[in-house]
């Protein structure tokens, strides 16, 4: 099948997708920017400006990162790219998509838009769905490879202007050691002084490793991603997007609904989380207890676990300042009646973290994630680290694990580790499955219940007189709830603020039309991005290529009643911004209309009669499958938790998997159901439960 429909992408069906790309976003002139434009970017800089920042094909290295992104997915994603490139670029097969004899590469720049448009409001769901993956991927990969002139002209920092944002603060000086990895093929590295190994280096596994080493167990940690000390922590968002997170952030379900970030470096989700604290609702512990038969998280012990997992990171309120969009929260929920609160922060007890690009690790190590924290302890009691491993498989025998095969990222030399007594597997609820089940497990919740908690965002414009710098404040330091259980079981939608980066804007920005989205991108500086964020009320599946070992099949489609969650909580946002003065309200979904007002925000009336008839209309309009910009920075879920047997889950309460009597899982893959909240502090729970329960085990088969 691949010598007819190759499995890999070629550069020349690449520029047949450009060429259609180039529709999106092309030339325009000064004056239809003029005024959207940073009120102090040099003016005689403009004409250079609009030469520069254009279309994807003039681009430099866009090509490039298009040919990296579609060939480094599943090679069913990029064999069914490669076919529809061909169609596209044939005269015969294109008019099917194109309802035009013209080529695309001969169409003008206006003609390709005017397709996309018709792609984007088509009534066939396959036509939407294309458009959703062409503004997806092509709208972020040009924002993330923007020039130094198009930051200066949002008002963003550049790479070299980062380093001096955040006086007074001093670069983490601690570094970790690494272990040698084998230089030939088929060795084997025999640890008979390391009690576990732990795959995965995220939130899990840094819980699990510290409990250990304060009961005087050591660890060997193994990392499939790249660790980077504090002082190397200085990315631009295109490499550091790149070399943080799984895919290169570019993983997507299969129908190319929803955009996936997936911490993939050494201390995984915690290194380029948000760092917001938000303890599991009481109403989702009940469900695990009652539905899953999970009796610690209906106790005190899960309470003592959670404490626990705050004071160690230092979780708090204190010292927050909140961004613009943080504060439409917490003052326009005020002002409405609306149930909004602020959120902890994980800064062991930093008076003051005022850094927005979270995203790309914390140079300062007041994040306490798993590496500024949890693997200390390790470190200090023995353990050890390898990075750039990724574990092909579990070697076991009998129900009993004995040993991991390994691969080195850097090398391709595949190697062995024995000898330690207990395995623990932490690597996240994508990849997680994929380890067990090339390990020979067959449970049937392996891979499956995954749970994304689905996004997306909506916009408000301040104007052109407020610059927003979202870089100076924290990212995520408050929360509405007022819809988030909308069916009295916690399904409903919280209201967050989204990480904002242009090339996250972008990503959720709605597309009418090239002119308009450049504006859009444009006014990134007087804008604040509401995220949207839904418990699932269903779930899908994911499993590994067996050709490309980090590419994923992710089979998850947003149901209706999620998707009309989200509109209740637009609904809800709508009314914060418009009672705190936004301009101009931008739903997700392109074919709704903009709101606008130039009413001042001392005058305003939740009961004003043009937002009244236009939060009517928008309340009217359901979220459509692929109208607009889905995302998931939450993964959970795919090899649950029971205590009901494995018919129920793939793991017991402790964690130990149903079919091997020394394997564990400890991150939020073991979660029996989406956490209905940013999962950092429920997913340390459940790992800092199954380390105890790991200690005490360790310590009654010693005693044998």
């Amino acid at each position: 099948m691949d010598s007819i429909f190759p499995s890999k992408v070629e550069y020349k069906q690449i520029d047949t997708f450009i060429a259609l790309c180039d529709g999106l976003i092309y030339d325009t002139t000064v004056d239809e920017i003029k005024d959207v434009i940073a009120p102090d970017f040099p003016q005689e800089k403009l004409q250079e400006y609009v030469k520069t920042f254009t279309r994807p094909s003039q681009t430099p290295g866009f090509r490039e990162a298009i040919y990296d992104t579609i060939n480094s997915n599943t090679t069913n994603a990029s064999r069914s790219f490669g076919i529809l490139c061909n169609i596209l670029g044939s005269r015969i097969l294109a008019p099917t998509l194109t309802n035009s004899l013209t080529p695309i590469k001969d169409m003008t720049l206006k003609e390709r838009e005017t397709l996309l448009a018709s792609w984007r409001d088509s009534p066939l769901a396959a036509k939407r769905r294309l458009f959703r993956a062409i503004c997806a991927l092509s709208g972020t990969t040009i924002v993330r490879l923007a020039s130094e002139l198009h930051l200066k002209a949002i008002h963003f920092p550049q790479r070299d202007l980062r380093e001096t944002a955040y006086e007074g603060q001093v670069i983490d000086p601690f570094r970790y050691d690494f272990m040698e990895k084998p230089s030939f093929e088929g060795a084997e590295i025999y640890l008979p002084d390391i009690d576990v190994i732990i795959i995965g280096s995220g939130a899990g596994s840094g819980v699990v490793a510290h409990t250990l080493a304060n009961d005087g167990y050591k660890t060997l940690v193994l990392e499939k991603g790249k660790y980077f000390s504090a002082s190397e922590l200085q990315f631009d968002d295109h490499t550091g997007v790149k070399q943080l997170y799984q895919g290169g952030g570019a993983v997507a379900t299969l129908n190319q609904q929803m955009l996936i970030l997936a911490g993939s470096t050494f201390g995984g989700g915690t290194t380029v989380n948000w760092s917001a604290c938000i303890k599991t609702p009481f109403k989702v512990r009940k469900e695990w207890y009652d539905d899953f038969g999970v009796e610690f998280a209906a106790t005190d012990s899960y309470d003592k676990d959670q404490d626990y997992v705050f004071k160690q990171m230092g979780a708090s309120t204190d010292g927050i300042t909140h961004s613009l969009a943080n504060e439409v929260i917490m003052e326009g929920g005020k002002k409405l009646g609306y149930a909004s609160k602020e959120i902890n922060q994980n800064s062991g007890g930093h008076p003051h973290h005022p850094c927005g690009f979270c995203h790309l690790g914390c140079k300062y190590g007041i994040k306490q994630g798993s590496v500024a924290n949890w693997f200390r302890d390790a470190a200090a009691n023995g353990s050890k680290f390898m990075e750039q491993v990724r574990v092909v498989k579990i070697l076991n025998k009998n129900g009993i694990a004995y040993g991991v095969l390994c691969q080195d990222v850097a090398t391709g030399v595949n190697f062995t580790i024995t000898g330690p007594k207990k395995y623990v597997v932490s690597a996240g609820s994508l990849n997680t499955p994929t380890v067990l089940a090339n390990s020979g497990f067959k449970n049937k919740h392996i891979g499956r219940n995954l749970t994304l908690h689905p996004v997306t965002t909506v916009f408000g414009d301040f104007g052109r007189e407020v610059q927003a710098d979202h870089f100076h404040n924290s990212i995520m330091t408050a929360v509405c709830t007022q819809v988030d259980d909308l069916d009295g079981k916690a399904h409903g939608a919280k209201i967050e603020t989204i990480l904002n980066a242009p090339f996250l804007q972008a990503a959720f920005l709605p597309w009418r039309g090239s002119n308009e989205f450049r504006r859009d991108l444009l006014r990134y500086n007087n804008m604040v991005a509401m995220l949207l964020i839904t418990r699932d009320s269903t779930s899908g599946t994911v499993k590994g290529d067996p050709c490309r070992p980090d590419a994923l099949y992710v089979d998850y489609t947003i149901n209706k009643f999620d998707r009309n969650a989200l509109l209740q909580a637009l609904l809800i946002t709508a009314d914060m911004l418009y009672i705190e003065g936004a301009k101009r309200i931008l739903s997700p979904q392109s074919w709704v209309p903009i709101f606008e007002s130039n009413v001042p925000k001392d005058q305003r009336s939740i009961d004003d009669k043009d937002y009244v008839e236009w939060r009517k209309k928008v309340a009217g309009i359901p979220f459509d499958q692929y109208g607009a910009a889905y995302g998931s920075a939450h993964q959970m879920s795919s090899c649950r938790m029971s205590g009901k047997g494995p018919g129920y889950g793939a793991v017991d309460t402790n964690g130990k998997l149903f079919e091997c009597s020394n394997v564990y899982v400890a991150d939020a893959s073991v979660l029996p159901t989406a956490s209905g909240a940013n999962p950092m502090i429920s997913t340390m729970t459940v790992a800092r439960h199954i380390g105890l329960g790991l200690a005490k085990d360790l310590k009654t088969k010693a005693k044998l």
